[in-house]
């Protein structure tokens, strides 16, 4: 069953940081290093000795099955988890951020289906995490919440007695399955959406190419980190996304650049922000546009990008 918990992370920052505006990058980056040192017996440039049970790999290197034509690698498989730090970044404009002593560094973060079972993995991992940037001992962890359904945020970690206290509890898609908005839909792309189509990425967000990402992205989830795959008819539901109409396009298109430790150089992305409006019956496909606001949509959503609401228009433009 499609599942996911949610979190908000907290890190003191214990020296000056000069840091990208949009940190989702950085703090993926920081956080997969502390991870693979705490959850795998190979030691750095070795070969994982048990790679089918090492949760390093099952979070971050899901192989992919055996005859896969569609998925020949481990990097075509989304990750289990969504670091969302927040929209408080280049949509403003600003390139940099500043961090001071003392200072709070929050994100949220979200872990599906089977990467839930290794949530003290996580916790332990982000206690290591201490190199934010080029900065060594610059933050530490404080504590960690759990987001609920609707109640208020609970302590489930809190570095003055260093315990874990438990769970997020799972929201799963069929409990998403209420009442849709009517027959208009405002969706607001918080932080870049990257929608490719066609081998290109999208600078008009046509409801059946965001709905297609998302069910792509939430049958994947859901067939490598969940146990099963998506009991759902596919085309029909993606032929009945065609009947939706965008009438109203507020998005921009967006460019950042992003360091990339692993390949070692600077990339520029691209990709929308904004509000789309939509007219159609939403009934089919609310459930998904709901769990989506959690895991995101697009390419990079582990690290934040393609965070989305979907709600009523009169709703969406009062979410500010």
């Amino acid at each position: 069953m499609l599942s996911c918990a949610r979190y908000t992370v907290t890190f003191k920052v214990l020296e000056p940081l000069d840091l990208p505006a949009y940190l989702g990058s950085t703090l993926r980056g920081a956080f997969g290093h502390a991870f693979r040192a705490v959850a795998c017996p190979a030691p750095r440039g070795m070969e994982c000795p048990i790679p089918a049970q090492c949760p390093y790999h099952l979070i971050f290197e899901t192989s992919p099955p055996p005859h896969s034509d569609a998925l020949r690698t481990h990097e075509d498989i989304p990750r289990p988890f969504v670091i969302s730090p927040g929209t408080a970044n280049i949509n403003a404009g600003s390139f940099r951020r500043t961090f001071h002593s003392g200072d709070e560094l929050s994100f949220e973060l979200v872990l599906i289906g089977r990467a839930q079972e290794f949530f003290p993995y996580f916790v332990v991992a982000l206690r290591e995490v201490d190199k934010i940037g080029r900065s060594r001992r610059a933050v530490e962890l404080r504590r960690i919440d759990a987001l609920g359904k609707g109640e208020a945020p609970a302590v489930v970690y809190d570095a003055a007695d260093n315990l874990v206290r438990g769970n997020a509890p799972a929201v799963t898609l069929e409990e998403l399955a209420v009442a849709s908005p009517g027959r208009h839909l405002t969706i607001e792309f918080l932080t870049q959406t990257r929608l490719k189509h066609e081998g290109r990425f999208v600078r008009r967000p046509e409801f059946q190419i965001v709905f297609r990402r998302l069910l792509g992205r939430l049958s994947s989830l859901s067939r490598f980190h969940c146990g099963a795959p998506l009991d759902v008819d596919f085309k029909g539901l993606i032929d009945e996304a065609a009947s939706i109409r965008l009438t109203q396009d507020n998005t921009k298109w967006t460019r950042w650049e992003r360091y990339s430790s692993r390949q070692d150089k600077r990339m520029e992305w691209e990709g929308i922000i904004g509000q789309a409006t939509y007219e159609g019956d939403f009934t089919p496909f609310w459930k998904f546009l709901k769990f989506g606001e959690f895991v995101h949509v697009g390419h990079s959503a582990t690290f934040g990008l393609g965070k989305y609401v979907a709600a009523s228009p009169k709703r969406a433009a009062g979410s500010h």
